[in-house]
């Protein structure tokens, strides 16, 4: 007892523990990092659902004031147009404001349902009648394609393509 000298036991973390913490904290990072990354495809399904569900209001904004609305869309985003006496006017109000894309679009294009005036630009235009014409607008980013789709019905689907 007395004449045995005391051990202090270290304090502290051996190098070795220390690494192991690193490598955790490294592999844990990357796979934050791989998630975080948003992926092109779910951001184009993503902006179609959105563009689905705002036709679908915009319909049922052209039944309720029986005034035409009509869409137009481009590459960095969409507007929504109301029929006035004076023609067209851009609606700013709640939802169907003036809009951008999650990402830029390589092309948006009214594939089926527009009517075609040379020098305007594409609009489809809902009226006052639950049912319309049907039509087709497809979205286009980095090598994807997500149709927007209405069979001239108050329900508008999305439709991935293969390409």
């Amino acid at each position: 007892m007395f004449g045995q000298p005391r051990r202090r036991h270290p304090r502290g973390f051996t190098l070795l523990e220390l690494l192991v913490v690193v490598v955790i904290i490294g592999i844990v990072l990357a796979v934050v990092a791989v998630n975080a990354t948003p992926n092109p495809r779910s951001q184009l399904a993503d902006d179609a659902q959105k563009l689905a569900r705002l036709i679908e209001l915009a319909q049922e904004e052209a039944q309720l004031t029986s005034r035409p609305v009509a869409w137009e869309g481009d590459a960095q985003g969409w507007r929504f147009y109301e029929s006035t006496p004076n023609g067209w006017r851009v609606l700013n109000r709640n939802v169907l404001a003036p809009g951008h894309w999650r990402q830029g679009m390589d092309n948006v294009q009214i594939v089926a349902g527009a009517a075609a005036v040379p020098g305007a630009p594409q609009r489809l235009v809902f009226g006052r009648e639950a049912i319309g014409l049907p039509w087709r607008v497809a979205l286009t980013a980095q090598g994807s394609r997500v149709d927007v789709v209405s069979d001239g019905g108050p329900r508008v689907l999305t439709e991935t393509q293969t390409q």
